[in-house]
């Protein structure tokens, strides 16, 4: 095999990959780091232009300038995933050094004193570095969405690293002639495997964005955007596993359902943008009221489940312990002042609750008691009395205290 033929034809593939990064790029440009990534396949594309031409521009260009092009295009490279993933600032210092010691060895061996197999053997460490550390990288990422992808990238930066190792190996051992372009098969087969290997890594990307991508439409399709809450859809979705699951323990679960009183004359006296501050103050207060403050609470889901309407699932829960929690709540949000602007002003809520008796088993059924023991609430609001134990049948609460 002509090396230097298959260097022509790796820039031809190269382009392509540019060009299909750049269309992805643009088409999910909202994707933190999409760009950098870009830059990576770029910066590749530019080195091997560099190799390709040998012989035709200046070698300084050729060998020097376009192996550092591949050495910053994995500097962008890193730049694109610690920005997808979450920025770390010493992963950019760490690949800083990579490319000061690829600019050192590079002078070195391929200006001063050229010397093909030390210039080889030091460009393929660096590189091997440079994969290694994103494999590592992206082994300390957890999400499960992304994970198929992200393993697929592993696998692929993992076989370009192997393809550096295999090539110090071969180069240490059988040496390379002074002229690149002069290598045989072994050094070939390594463009080819290289080639192969960045296809894979632009393809195991482009998943990355587009698994990324279903997941936050996902996240949204269950998240109210307002409050941050669950909706309605979220809570039902997520309720069934939580009953399913605390059916099989033999454990208790336990719903509440609350909306606010009056919410109605907030929006028409002081404008919706009011009634929002108010909803949102309240979901601060049962984030603040379960999960937030009480490590034991983390597994309680809230959700906004209509206009001013919220609930909670508390999983492990008995009835009993659900009413002292309704009580802090009640008390939590009425408490609570609502400012938008120069408006000051505070809020009350009437409560439902139930718990899930052995013999039902659907989120729907706990729902519809707990809307029972709402409407109670709110027929009972005014009252002082309170029933001594909840109704054994039903296991629908309605505290009027609580309303």
């Amino acid at each position: 095999m002509d090396i230097h033929t298959l260097h022509i034809e790796h820039v031809v593939l190269l382009a392509l990959y540019t060009l299909i990064t750049v269309a992805n790029s643009w088409l999910y440009k909202g994707v933190k780091g999409i760009h950098w990534f870009s830059l990576y396949n770029l910066a590749a594309l530019l080195g091997a232009i560099a190799v390709a031409l040998r012989g035709h521009i200046p070698d300084f260009i050729s060998i020097v300038v376009g192996n550092l092009f591949v050495v910053v295009g994995y500097f962008f490279f890193t730049v694109s995933l610690t920005t997808f993933f979450g920025r770390k600032t010493y992963h950019f210092y760490l690949q800083g050094v990579f490319f000061l010691t690829a600019v050192v060895t590079m002078l070195q061996y391929g200006w001063v004193h050229n010397d093909t197999p030390k210039r080889l053997i030091a460009y393929s460490v660096i590189l091997g570095a440079q994969q290694v550390h994103l494999v590592l990288f992206l082994l300390s990422r957890k999400s499960t969405a992304l994970r198929v992808a992200t393993n697929s990238m592993m696998f692929m930066l993992i076989g370009l690293a192997l393809g550096n190792l295999t090539r110090i190996i071969g180069v240490a051992m059988r040496g390379a002639p002074n002229n690149y372009l002069d290598a045989g098969s072994f050094l070939a087969w390594i463009v080819v495997v290289n080639s192969c290997l960045q296809c894979g890594t632009m393809v195991s990307y482009v998943w990355m964005t587009a698994a990324y991508l279903r997941e936050d439409l996902e996240i949204q399709a269950i998240t109210d955007p307002l409050t941050g809450l669950l909706n309605r859809r979220g809570i039902e979705i997520a309720a069934e596993q939580h009953i399913l699951a605390c059916n099989r323990a033999h454990l208790p679960i336990s719903a509440i359902i609350l909306d606010l009183n009056d919410f109605k004359q907030i929006n028409d006296t002081y404008g919706h943008h009011c009634g929002d501050a108010a909803l949102m103050a309240v979901a601060t207060c049962l984030q603040n009221g379960t999960r937030n403050n009480n490590p034991k609470r983390k597994r309680d889901l809230l959700a906004r489940v209509g206009g001013d309407e919220f609930a909670i699932l508390l999983p492990e829960t008995a009835f009993e312990a659900t009413a002292e929690i309704a009580m802090r709540l009640r008390s939590s949000i009425e408490q609570t002042d609502i400012v938008y602007g120069q408006v000051r002003t505070r809020v009350t809520a009437s409560f439902g609750l139930a718990q899930l008796q052995p013999a039902s088993s659907t989120w729907e059924q706990l729902i519809m008691n707990c809307d029972k023991a709402l409407y109670e609430a709110k027929r009972a609001r005014g009252s002082s009395t309170l029933p001594r134990t909840p109704p054994s049948s039903k296991l629908s609460f309605a505290d009027p205290k609580l309303g």
